[in-house]
Order: C-alpha cells, then structure tokens, then sequence
C-alpha cells in the first residue's frame, strides 16, 4: 500500500513537472530555430564582421569534446538574459538567442566578412532598431557558440561567464544598432 501524497507534495511535483515540459519546449524551439531559418533563407547576416564577436586570433583548434553540458552553459545565457535592466524590455521584442554547439562553418564566416579559420563567439543576424519599422517585422537572431567561447575561456568558469555575458551584451548592442567604436568606449569589445 502507497502512503497518501500530500497535497503541497504534489502541487511541487505538478510545478517541477510543468518546469521540465516548459524547458524541453525552450530547448526544442532553440534546437530547430536557427536550422528552420537556414532552410529557408532567413538567416541573411551583413556583408561585414560588424555583426559578430570575434576571437582575438586566427586559429583552427578545435576541442573534441564541450567541457560544460549544453544545460549548463545555457544556463549561463539564461542568467545574463536574466540580469539585462527591465526598462529594456521592450527593446528585446523578437529577439531570439540560440545557443550552438557547432562550429560556424567556413560558408557562414564568409557571409559575414571574415577569413577562414577565425573563431567567432557570437553574431547577430537582422535589421538592428535603428532601422525603425523595418526592424519590427524582421527577425533578430542571436547565436552564441559554445565551442569557441570554451576555446578561448573554458578553463576559468568564472572568465567563461564573463565572456558570455560581453559576448551576449555585444551581440544585443548591435541589435540596438551601436557601432564598433561606442561597444569599445563601454567595453564590449
């Protein structure tokens, strides 16, 4: 015979289950989303590397294995997502951030203006709000990449954190349209 389940017991069951559901749908629309986009042509990045972050040196070294989970560093965007002031809340309206576990591959960083070999961080793909009205009906795509960012970082979680929260606040800048040379002046580049 089972013993009765209180009901503040299942009301946590109920809530840790619908927590579960809701992040397997986050990481099944992330999974799917940028692969839809390129499927059919909406992932149109800038013809010059304004729109990525790019690692400081050319280098084809790649780890064989992520150190950190793919929960884990997600987790890490999340917590950087969590913290951006609420007054910019508004500004982050059909912006989508997904997480790859890929490389960018040498098509993609050709699209965007830079040589074979270098190791982007992250990149922002659509019509920043500068753009006005066009940029309301555009997507906004942002793609952090776990392996260059572990390349670089990932011996030092702490160092690995900070770089994703720089990496994450660039690419959200050019969303808003900042140029290279004001991200600089406040140290996101």
């Amino acid at each position: 015979m089972l013993p009765e389940i209180s009901a503040h017991t299942r009301i946590i069951f109920l809530i840790v289950y619908v927590l579960l559901l809701l992040s397997g749908l986050v990481w099944w629309f992330n999974r799917n989303a940028k692969k839809w986009l390129e499927k059919h042509g909406r992932l149109q990045p800038k013809p010059d590397s304004s729109n990525a972050t790019v690692g400081m040196q050319p280098d084809n070294l790649r780890p064989a294995t992520l150190k950190y989970s793919e929960q884990e560093f997600r987790e890490m965007i999340s917590k950087v997502l969590d913290e951006l002031p609420r007054k910019f809340d508004k500004e982050w309206k059909n912006v989508v951030v997904i997480h790859s576990i890929e490389w960018p591959s040498e098509r993609d960083l050709m699209d965007i203006g830079l040589p074979p070999g270098r190791n982007v961080l992250g990149t922002y793909f659509g019509h920043d709000r500068a753009a006005g009205i066009r940029s309301n009906d555009s997507p906004h795509i942002i793609v952090i990449y776990q392996p260059a960012l572990e390349r670089y970082y990932g011996s030092d979680k702490a160092r690995l954190e900070d770089e994703i929260r720089r990496t994450v606040l660039h690419e959200l800048a050019h969303h808003l349209g900042m140029s290279h040379k004001r991200m600089k002046e406040i140290g996101l580049m």
